[in-house]
């Protein structure tokens, strides 16, 4: 993520946190489709996370709606919520990251595909550098 929107900074946060919700939704049906025979436990649980997603995704664009109308700056009230939001996408990512990992690890029918496993590993690479940027926007 860029850093030279000035002001608008938080917007592209906004941005790149609904698009990353977008593609970890799309994701959970990646992995299902890579893994046909997956066991009930982990797609209930991808199901799960797909709803979750959708979601954070509604409230984020409900929330740039709400930002892009303000006129002037935005103010540190609804910065403050927006940096909250941003967290807990993180949060998220993070909790879909550990959930993955572990799925490649104990789950026999990832093990009797082994492409799965590099898809998995992508989409685990992808949530990643999302939290990476997501970080570096809460720490300005």
């Amino acid at each position: 993520m860029r850093f030279f929107y000035g002001d608008k900074n938080i917007l592209r946060a906004l941005e790149e946190a609904e698009f990353w919700k977008q593609q970890e939704s799309e994701h959970t049906d990646v992995i299902m489709e890579v893994v046909p025979d997956l066991e009930d436990e982990y797609k209930n649980t991808l199901n799960t996370f797909k709803k979750e997603f959708e979601s954070t995704e509604g409230v984020i664009v409900q929330m740039i709606e709400y930002a892009i109308n303000i006129r002037g700056p935005i103010p540190p009230n609804v910065e403050s919520d927006i940096r909250q939001l941003i967290a807990f996408t993180i949060n998220q990512s993070q909790a879909f990251v550990s959930y993955l990992t572990r799925m490649i690890e104990e789950s026999t029918a990832v093990a009797n595909y082994p492409a799965s496993v590099v898809v998995i590993n992508h989409i685990i690479r992808e949530s990643q550098y999302y939290i990476g940027i997501a970080k570096a926007y809460l720490s300005l």
